[in-house]
Order: structure tokens, then sequence, then C-alpha cells
């Protein structure tokens, strides 16, 4: 009969991975749950869309379920994980860069008096809430990073969101350190002149 083990937050990546990879379905579901915020606020953030984020974390876990037979052992599983997230975001960008977009100041079905999709998409009483200092220097952070070019992007989000460390970033996207060092410079120093900008 075969011996339940329960995983804990303690137990290390490689332990998980390697009994995931003999077939242990509660070592893989345990790392499921370990990166299930982390990696999916990583994409929402990439991509400013709870729905496709949620796409790029089940695509990203499937492959990783396909592909754990490739992962080196002994390597770190964080790194692997983001990367394979950071190319499918990427894949998401570039598909969106070849279709058309729909502004949300259009109006709707094309009549000049009909309400813009934006007014449909609004909330029906925002509230002072929305008003506040602090929402609004949050919003214009969000769409400083939105703005921000991929590269310079996915190594800020890394870094200051996820709390990965430059080599991990290195690793995940194939750049030496001092390309990831200098993205992030690059990045700081755009976010900062946008948000100064504003105020």
């Amino acid at each position: 009969m075969a011996q339940l083990v329960a995983y804990t937050h303690e137990t290390p990546d490689a332990v998980l991975v390697d009994r995931a990879r003999s077939g242990d379905a509660d070592a893989f579901a345990a790392l499921v749950r370990r990166y299930e915020r982390p990696l999916y606020a990583y994409a929402r953030r990439m991509l400013r869309s709870a729905d496709e984020a949620e796409d790029v974390f089940q695509e990203t876990f499937l492959r990783v379920h396909l592909h754990l037979d490739r992962f080196r052992e002994g390597a770190p599983f964080r790194p692997w994980l983001y990367q394979i997230a950071t190319n499918l975001c990427r894949d998401r960008q570039r598909w969106w860069r070849r279709r058309p977009q729909v502004s949300l100041d259009s109006a709707r079905g094309g009549q000049p008096d009909a309400p813009t999709y934006a007014d449909t998409l609004a909330a029906p009483d925002p509230g002072p809430d929305r008003l506040a200092r602090e929402a609004e220097a949050a919003e214009r952070l969000e769409n400083a990073v939105a703005r921000l070019p991929v590269k310079q992007r996915a190594v800020f989000l890394m870094a200051r969101y996820d709390g990965l460390s430059y080599d991990e970033i290195s690793k995940i996207l194939s750049i030496p350190v001092g390309t990831v060092k200098s993205r992030m410079n690059t990045a700081v120093n755009s976010l900062l002149a946008a948000i100064q900008e504003t105020d």
C-alpha cells in the first residue's frame, strides 16, 4: 500500500520536482500551489489581462507537466518555470500586435451617439476612494510599467514584484547578469521619468 506523503511549504522544489517526475501527483499539485499566486500575478502584470494571465498560468504548468523529463536534475526550478511563462507572455503579445485593436473611446456599433466601450466598462458608482492619491499613483505606475518595452518590463517585474535575483533572471532570459542590470536601470529611470511627468 502506497504511503501518503504530506508536502509543506518547506519541502524544497528539488524534492517536489523529483517526486513529480516519478509520477507523484501530490508533489506536482504542491508545486502548482506554491507558484500559483506569484506566477499568475507576474503574467497579469505582463499582459494586463486576468483572463490571459490565467491562460498563461495554466499553459505554463501544462508544459511543465509534459516536459518534466527534460528538466535538468539539480537545476533550480523557479527560473525554468518563469522562463516558460515569459516565453508564453511574449508569444501572446506578438499575437496581439498582429491583430487590429479597438479603442475603448470608440462608440459601440459605430454609431456616433452610442456610448463608448469605456462607458460600458465603467463602474456605476466609482466613489471617492477611486480618486484617492494612492490609487492614482498606483495607476500611473501600472500604466508606466505597461509602456516599458517587453525586455525591460520582464526584468522589472521579475525583480521588483516576484523577488527574483539578477542571477535567476539572467538564467530565465538567457542573458548576462550585466544585461539584466542594464535593463533594470533603464526601466527604473523610464518609470521615474514617466511618473514625474504626470505630477
